[in-house]
């Protein structure tokens, strides 16, 4: 028997197809490159640029050798700008220049459907660099385009050849009839397009997206969690918000408080005892200074906190969601009385985390806003009395002796100072003048204006003069509440720094020297009054205008979409999925249960929507659903209609069966076929066939 040669040559994509996931994956790529270095960006930029010119005239299409080589240079380009191929940065580098490469070489509909599969991950790595709720919308509209797509390729067309066919009437029409016919030409084309397949391939997507929410959902819900999201586990990222740091130089709090960047969430379940301008959120805790910088303590000093903490009043229990810092310190109010489980407390009151926090991550607390301190090493005392010899003048000596010669002791001490910062014409800016060599002594008698991190500093050194121990505190100061979402909102301008003294009586005790300047010499500098909210040296807001309201609930509103998104579904860890669960009264189940709920949500899901896709669906056009309807009608009384058969041996094998209908199924009968084969359009007929199927009277037989 001879052999017979058998071969099969796959469909190659159209032009429109490969178009379009050019233009999904371009915008895939655009806000990824930000993330990217420049020499990757440009390169993967080019790469776009040449798959455009490949769209517009085929003929550039690269041969397999020059592929070969751009993908040779794309390696090297990521390699040379990482010096690695694999983890986040590089790994996501190399997988978008690959798949724009792979463009390039799109041969078949199995190529395109391996790209849209690639896509799809992309989509997913893309969530790694960015999770506000904008985004991920804008995510979820690329992996529609992609589903619709998708769609378009499973298409059974009656006619293979007509996208060829309707993509030459535009041109030749062109050719043929001068610019006019090339743009009507144009036009009809893409009316086509956008008739016969980009709406429908849509409409599929939608359809087949809505059905696959609800599970999506469960899943989301019910699987079984880890303890911190996916893009937590480690991913180095060398990208970071600006934010406070752990040294103090005078000058660089300027630009911090200039921006109104979100610089952590807080939630309380009480009311709160203060005013939210009155809350201070406690950070890196600065002991060494040179008279113009300040740094962090020693770290063998300050290894664990001792119990010295005395609570005064009841304890607040609160939760923070920080954003992204690339530090280890942790913002709570003053004081936190412990560290949650992935931190730590240290000596000097800092929450410091085991990690740096290099994504949005949620932590709970408690804290007391009065306490006590109840002790002071010898080594923490020495620590805390060092003045650099070099910036102390005669005349700070001199004011500092005549605040001792008033007698009074320590707090007396300090009460006076406060009073010299508010009766002297010391005034708030963020725009001082530049200071000298000795910064401490030209800020107190000469300048006279600065900001926190300027009163802060000249008054620890006042008081380590004065034999007073003290330090500095660096975090933020006020909250701003959002009624739209119900918690707080802290923002980079309201970094604050402040000193701690240690008094006898009180132990670690905090001052804010900034706070003593007299309200008439704060100046409200433009630059701060869309940041602030109210505290002490805080700008609230502009809103006498309708246009200045407007704009600040805006702001609150996408700030409390933004905060409920990261709380719900970015934080959605195992701890937030058992809250969850006792919210609705599951909270006995365990691991087991929430598989075992998975699963029967699941099982339900799916017979709903079974049951939901095998019910009658009726035609769309209403002279084929009145002859369904009648169809059905005949059905439950027993005259089903068989497969294949037409209206007219279907009604005559009706009749026969039932004389009684005869007369009224010829006469709708009679109506039907016209409109129905004859494609008439006929308003009146098409309305009486409709009145004649829905008064047509069927009844049942009786067999008695």
């Amino acid at each position: 028997m001879p052999k017979v040669a058998t071969s099969f040559k796959e469909t190659a994509p159209d032009r429109l197809q490969i178009g379009l996931l050019s233009a999904l994956l371009a915008l895939a790529a655009l806000p990824l490159l930000f993330y990217m270095r420049a020499p990757v960006a440009v390169f993967i930029g080019l790469l776009l640029l040449l798959r455009v010119a490949v769209l517009l005239r085929p003929a550039l299409a690269p041969g397999r050798w020059p592929l070969v080589a751009l993908a040779l240079l794309g390696v090297g380009v990521v390699l040379g700008a990482y010096r690695e191929l694999a983890g986040q940065d590089a790994g996501t580098a190399l997988l978008l220049t690959m798949m724009v490469l792979k463009t390039l070489e799109v041969r078949g509909m199995r190529d395109l459907r391996v790209s849209l599969l690639l896509f799809g991950f992309l989509l997913v790595v893309a969530f790694l660099f960015n999770q506000s709720p904008l985004f991920a919308a804008y995510l979820a509209a690329l992996l529609l385009g992609s589903f619709a797509l998708l769609a378009d390729l499973s298409a059974v067309r009656a006619n293979p050849a007509s996208d060829s066919r309707h993509q030459a009437t535009g041109p030749a029409a062109g050719q043929a009839g001068g610019r006019e016919g090339r743009k009507s030409g144009g036009q009809v084309w893409l009316r086509r397009l956008w008739r016969e397949r980009l709406r429908v391939a849509g409409r599929r997507a939608l359809v087949l997206s809505a059905q696959a929410v609800p599970l999506a959902a469960l899943l989301f819900l019910l699987f079984p969690r880890l303890d911190a999201p996916l893009w937590s586990l480690g991913l180095e990222r060398d990208r970071a918000k600006t934010g406070v740091s752990d040294s103090l130089e005078l000058g660089n709090f300027s630009e911090l408080v200039r921006s109104g960047e979100v610089a952590f969430h807080a939630y309380f379940d009480q009311p709160l005892p203060v005013e939210p301008s009155q809350l201070y959120w406690r950070g890196p805790v600065l002991w060494q200074t040179d008279g113009r910088g300040w740094e962090p303590g020693p770290q063998e000093l300050m290894t664990g906190l001792a119990a010295d903490i005395e609570p005064l009043g009841d304890r607040l229990d609160y939760a923070i969601v920080m954003e992204p810092t690339e530090q280890r310190w942790i913002f709570a109010l003053d004081l936190p009385l412990a560290a949650p489980a992935d931190a730590r407390l240290t000596r000097d009151a800092r929450l410091v985390s085991k990690e740096p926090l290099q994504e949005l991550k949620r932590f709970e607390l408690r804290s007391a806003l009065s306490y006590r301190s109840l002790a002071l090493s010898d080594a923490e005392r020495e620590l805390a009395l060092e003045v650099p010899q070099r910036v102390i003048t005669p005349r700070m000596q001199l004011l500092v002796g005549e605040w001792q010669e008033q007698g009074g002791g320590p707090g007396a001490v300090v009460a006076r100072a406060l009073t010299h910062f508010n009766r002297e014409p010391f005034h708030y800016t963020l725009r001082p003048p530049p200071l000298g060599a000795n910064p401490v002594d030209d800020f107190l008698f000469e300048t006279r204006a600065g900001y926190c991190e300027h009163y802060a500093s000249s008054f620890a050194l006042l008081m380590r003069l004065a034999g007073i121990p003290s330090r500095l505190v660096v975090g933020y100061l006020g909250a701003e509440r959002n009624p739209l979402g119900g918690h707080y909102l802290i923002r980079q301008s309201d970094a604050h720094a402040w000193a701690e003294v240690w008094l006898a009586d009180s132990g670690w005790t905090r001052v804010d020297p900034t706070a003593a300047v007299a309200p008439e010499r704060i100046d409200n500098d433009a630059e701060l009054a869309d940041l602030g909210d109210s505290a002490p040296l805080r700008f609230r807001v502009t809103r006498d205008s309708a246009l200045g309201q407007m704009a600040h609930s805006l702001r609150l509103l996408a700030d409390a979409a933004n905060a409920n998104w990261n709380n719900w579904v970015v934080n959605f860890s195992s701890t937030r999925q058992q809250r969850l669960l006792e919210a609705l009264g599951l909270e006995h189940l365990g691991a087991y249960g929430l598989v075992l709920g998975l699963a029967s949500g699941g099982a339900v899901l799916m017979l709903a929507l079974h049951a939901l896709l095998a019910r009658r669906r009726w035609p769309a056009d209403p002279i084929e659903r009145s002859f369904a309807r009648l169809s059905r009608r005949l059905e439950r009384v027993g005259l089903p209609r068989t497969p294949g058969e037409g209206p007219r041996d279907y009604l005559a094998r009706v009749a026969a069966a039932r004389p009684d209908l005869a007369e009224a199924l010829g006469v709708w009968l009679r109506l039907y076929l016209p409109l129905r084969f004859g494609g008439a359009e006929n308003g009146q007929a098409r309305a009486a066939l409709i009145l004649r199927e829905r008064r047509l009277v069927i009844r049942r037989r009786s067999h008695s």
